[in-house]
């Protein structure tokens, strides 16, 4: 039996192989635990004289893992203004009274959950404790938030006689804890206030008694305050506090105020808490919101297809619906999404509708119309001068709801700040439904920025001009560098051949009379290079215009450069764009070609850069042409090789004539053709 076991291990370490490989693979990613108690609530409730009350809670927190990011308080009150102001400190610092260490706090009343719990009972009012930075991490904290409310308004203040019977629920908490506190502050009376120990209606057993909480009073001119304390806070249950008071107490000091004055602030009080008045607006609101954003897609779409059209392509909106319906249920899931952001405790439907509308606004980059794959027609090149060629072309008019533009960019900035002024006035009262506001920009950025004019087919005769004009004066820059040398050069040269005078025929007749004198051998090559250099200092810039057969319209702009003193076989330098299309548009790939006679001097000048291009044939008989591209499509980089294929063309290589000889006639020129290498040196220094 143990033979036959270690003859077949093979399923015993197969199975727990297995289970390994399927724990890696649907492993979940390790995430950071955080667990929270309430340790405390220490309640203090400021009560006026007209029956609003100002509630400060001080929660003492217990911390374990973290970092703790929010905390939800239920069961505060339903009408609750948040106070600003709210902080978290650790216990210590609170002992100590010092806020050196406190965390800034946002709180946000939430919106009402109308779902029901367990018990079918309603989810009282909850608001949300945000703890700025990285959130609380292990320790014991005291978090600080106040909040006013209306008890009068609420009917939680009631007269009895000569009394008045206060009654206040605080929040219920998941965990239990010791030694539950409020202080009441309440105006002074000639009564002292007391604890209220008849049982509440329906309370039963749980009627507040004296033995189950203790108080304090504690008297002054202008306040009385109550200190209660229970010994006990049972777990997710609400604490019900009831005291007396004397019902002279909120009873408002008489004002001056004219008759006619308080009558209108009581009709302006009751048409601001109006809740018809209130939906009229909400209504309104949403309308004029229907309205303009349904005009905006509208009008977006028909500006594109205006454009697209006279650019030869089709318009291609993202939601391929027709016009009409798709800009009127663009509208219709904006403003349904806006109302359920605000409205719902959950924000995920209304941007999901949000994002709807965005969809139905957008519109994807248009694709050319190719007709059949048909080549361009015949044409001829014409020269034009620089400042004709590449001038700026005149802006499209008529083009409002494109980022590019300047009346796009205008009214774009406008509605940013209307929508900015928006998320200002809802921060106030929840910064939670504030940033869900401020993220639906991208509806707007949808109509702005999608179907521009740079997504539209590239015209090569307009386009490439601010690229080549760059080209242009960058190769000037480049070139103007040796131009220097050129004026030093000449005064060495003329200093070296004033010094022989009388043996200079000679030497440079004889071959060896160079090589004896490598001074003199020196200045010449050094003359010829500025010879070079001069020559690349005068450049003509023009603009090639293409014009094909039977139109008036060009269809190709490029850039002509040509050297003043080139070699032979030379024909033309030109950088050119070719577009090629792109997700965001047209992407422009720039291109320089030389075009050179077969076998020419100048042909074989450029042979070491013509390894780094592509040879094919000319427009011509007999002309080759080298294609060079650069690296990346910038203006620097083309610019550098044409200033290479510039400089290479300009200066003549050993043993090889210029066009156009510098200060020397013709027989001078064919002396130096023959010469040997010395004695040329020699003659283009006395020259």
């Amino acid at each position: 039996m143990p033979s036959r076991i270690a003859r077949r291990p093979g399923p015993a370490l197969l199975l727990p192989f297995l289970a390994a490989l399927v724990t890696f693979a649907f492993a979940l990613p390790a995430r950071a635990w955080v667990e929270v108690h309430v340790a405390g609530d220490d309640v203090r409730l400021a009560i006026d004289r007209a029956g609003a009350a100002t509630v400060e809670h001080k929660v003492t927190l217990k911390v374990s893992g973290g970092p703790l990011r929010a905390l939800d308080i239920q069961g505060v009150d339903p009408d609750a203004q948040l106070d600003q102001g709210s902080y978290a400190v650790p216990l210590k610092a609170a002992e100590a009274s010092s806020l050196a260490s406190a965390t800034p706090v946002e709180i946000e009343l939430l919106p009402p959950d109308v779902r029901p719990r367990e018990d079918g009972t309603l989810r009282p009012p909850a608001l949300r404790a945000r703890f700025d930075g990285k959130g609380l991490s292990r320790g014991v904290f005291v978090l600080f938030f106040r909040y006013r409310t209306d008890l009068m308004k609420r009917g939680l203040i009631q007269k009895d006689g000569p009394s008045s019977r206060v009654a206040w629920t605080g929040p219920h908490w998941d965990d239990g804890y010791d030694s539950a506190r409020l202080t009441v502050e309440l105006p002074a009376a000639p009564d002292e206030p007391r604890i209220d120990e008849a049982p509440e209606a329906g309370d039963g057993a749980e009627a507040l008694a004296a033995p189950m909480t203790l108080s304090t009073l504690r008297r002054s001119l202008d306040k009385d305050e109550l200190e209660l304390l229970r010994p006990y806070a049972p777990k997710g249950e609400p604490i019900r506090w009831a005291v007396r008071a004397d019902a002279r107490a909120f009873q408002p000091a008489p004002t001056a105020t004219a008759p006619a004055a308080d009558t209108l602030g009581r009709l302006a009080d009751a048409a601001a808490a109006s809740p018809d008045r209130s939906r009229t607006l909400y209504i309104a609101a949403g309308v004029v919101l229907f309205a303009i954003y349904s005009a905006l897609v509208a009008l977006k779409a028909r500006e594109h297809e205006r454009l697209a059209r006279a650019a030869g392509v089709a318009p291609r909106p993202l939601v391929p619906i027709p016009l009409a319906p798709r800009a009127a249920l663009a509208g219709l899931a904006l403003v349904a999404g806006v109302a359920m952001e605000l409205l719902l405790r959950d924000g995920t439907a209304g941007a999901a509708l949000v994002a709807a509308a965005t969809a139905l606004a957008a519109h994807r980059t248009p694709r050319p119309e190719r007709a059949g794959g048909a080549l361009r027609r015949p044409g001829k090149w014409l020269p034009v001068a620089e400042a004709e060629a590449f001038r700026e072309p005149p802006r499209v008019r008529g083009v409002y709801l494109d980022v590019s533009t300047r009346a796009g960019k205008a009214l774009l900035v406008a509605l940013l700040a209307a929508l900015g002024g928006g998320v200002y006035a809802v921060a106030r009262f929840s910064p939670y439904h504030a940033h869900l506001l401020a993220l639906d920009v991208t509806a707007l950025l949808a109509i702005f920025c999608t179907g521009r004019l740079a997504e539209l087919p590239a015209d090569p005769a307009a386009r490439p001009v601010a690229f080549l004009r760059d080209v242009a004066r960058r190769v000037r820059r480049s070139l103007r560098a040796p131009a220097s040398a050129e004026l030093r050069a000449p005064k060495a040269s003329a200093s070296a051949a004033a010094a022989p005078k009388g043996p200079a025929g000679a030497a440079a007749k004889a071959p060896g009379a160079a090589a004896k004198a490598p001074g003199a051998a020196a200045t010449a090559t050094a003359s010829a290079a500025a010879r070079g250099a001069g020559a690349v200092t005068e450049l003509r810039v023009v603009g090639r215009l293409r014009i094909p057969d039977g139109s008036p319209d060009a269809d190709e702009l490029r850039l002509g450069l040509s050297p003043r003193a080139a070699l032979p076989g030379f024909v033309a330098i030109e950088v050119g764009v070719v577009y090629a299309p792109g997700a965001g548009g047209a992407i422009g790939l720039p291109e320089v070609l030389l075009r050179v006679a077969p076998g020419s001097p100048c042909e074989r000048a450029v042979e070491r850069l013509a390894s780094s291009g592509r040879s094919s044939r000319g427009r011509r008989p007999g002309e080759r042409v080298l294609a060079f591209t650069p690296r990346l499509p910038t203006a620097r980089m083309t610019a550098a090789i044409a200033a290479a294929l510039v400089r290479a063309v300009s200066t003549p290589p050993a043993g090889a004539t210029p066009t156009k000889p510098q200060g020397a006639g013709a027989a001078g020129a064919a002396g130096a053709t023959k010469a040997p290498r010395p004695g040329k040196k020699a003659i283009s220094a006395a020259a």
